[in-house]
């Protein structure tokens, strides 16, 4: 908290996001006199963060980013009263299966590496995975299962950082973009607005997703990220019988059943931007008929449910997948988030409270390869 007399830090969260309205909420509550504005182009949720799979997960992370993940799967059963509000977070457990002989001779190993660093992932035999999801294809040879793998609510997620963050003091303004950045003297000063008014602030965050790249280019700054769309479907309601969130070896699947029976099902299959500026994308009928063929080969209780919609989200992506997160060298104030890679959404309790550590000065670890390394290498 800032001392009695001191001017009320003033900060700027550009992207309404997870990863923004996380900030928005650690900040506030880090320091209660702080003033924090979130600028959002459209509407909160509106581009990767409301049309994510809302996977929460640690089985199968890079190992960059295992420490992140265990770190933000420990607050999740307890985000709701954290949040005093509701994400439609439960813990399901997750379950990866091998459906050839080739991936079951695999799995010990792709375990006992993760057991290393702490994730509780365990091999299950057919007969257990089978327990685990009744309906599993006949070809199951086996399968990884992680207890404390689960799922929540996308937009139920945003809606929930964003009530929390207001309640605490931020301002979060829906349907005000901002364009560039204004740096003076080697320190961001203001950020300015799509209508030409700006916004004065001692400290700023970008977690502007796919459009992160061109908000820094305004000051000179050149990340390595490109854009990608990922689809998402979603069936008619079904009765429910599939609590781990399922996927399979060298498949491209990540199945869930929603609370009202419906399956999503993901798994990275693109879609095709239309207008990036514009945040719209076309669903490709390839990858909606080899997402659905994927789904029913490894889950045949699928081949019965009609396909309700699809969309997809503008996903920021790096060379190597893992995120870039940190202050930006050489402008003081700046710090940035991005290139999430289709798999931030469980990280965004821990994101934000790192993002905030950072704005005001405190200290963080992160993870090895995870960023501040990795920002010091993007300014041209």
């Amino acid at each position: 908290m800032l001392d009695c007399g001191v001017m009320a830090r003033r900060i700027a969260i550009v992207g309404g996001g997870l990863m923004g309205l996380s900030a928005a909420f650690h900040l506030c509550r880090a320091d209660p006199g702080a003033r924090v504005t979130v600028l959002e182009r459209e509407g909160v949720g509106a581009a990767a963060s409301g049309a994510s799979a809302a996977g929460v997960r640690v089985m199968g992370r890079d190992p960059a980013e295992r420490a992140l993940a265990l770190a933000s799967l420990a607050r999740w059963p307890d985000l709701d009263r954290e949040l005093e509000a509701p994400t439609g977070y439960r813990r399901g457990g997750g379950l990866r299966v091998a459906l050839d002989e080739a991936s079951w001779r695999a799995a010990p190993a792709w375990v006992a590496e993760q057991q290393a660093d702490g994730v509780p992932v365990e091999l299950v035999d057919a007969a257990a995975a089978r327990r685990l999801a009744p309906g599993i294809v006949p070809a199951c040879r086996g399968g990884v299962h992680c207890a404390i793998d689960g799922q929540a609510d996308a937009m139920a997620t945003v809606r929930a950082f964003a009530t929390a963050a207001r309640r605490l003091g931020a301002r979060v303004e829906e349907g005000a973009g901002a364009r560039a950045l204004v740096v003076e003297r080697g320190r961001l000063t203001a950020v300015e607005r799509d209508d030409g008014r700006r916004l004065d602030c001692d400290a700023a965050i970008v977690t502007a997703g796919a459009w992160t790249g061109a908000l820094l280019a305004t000051v000179g700054v050149r990340l390595p990220i490109e854009t990608r769309p990922l689809q998402m479907l979603l069936t008619e309601p079904a009765p429910v019988g599939l609590a781990p969130v399922l996927g399979a070896f060298d498949h491209q699947l990540s199945l869930k059943q929603l609370g009202d029976g419906a399956y999503l099902i993901g798994g990275g299959w693109p879609a095709r931007v239309t207008d990036h500026a514009a945040n719209r994308y076309e669903l490709l009928d390839e990858s909606v008929k080899a997402s659905l063929d994927t789904a029913r080969t490894v889950y045949p209780p699928l081949a019965g449910c009609a396909l309700a919609r699809g969309w997809a989200g503008l996903e920021a992506f790096t060379p190597n997948d893992l995120p870039m997160i940190g202050p930006i060298p050489g402008i003081e104030g700046l710090v940035a988030a991005t290139g999430f890679s289709g798999h931030g959404f469980a990280l965004s309790p821990t994101i934000g409270d790192v993002l905030s550590r950072l704005t005001l000065g405190g200290e963080t670890k992160l993870g090895s390869g995870l960023t501040i390394r990795q920002m010091s290498q993007c300014k041209t």
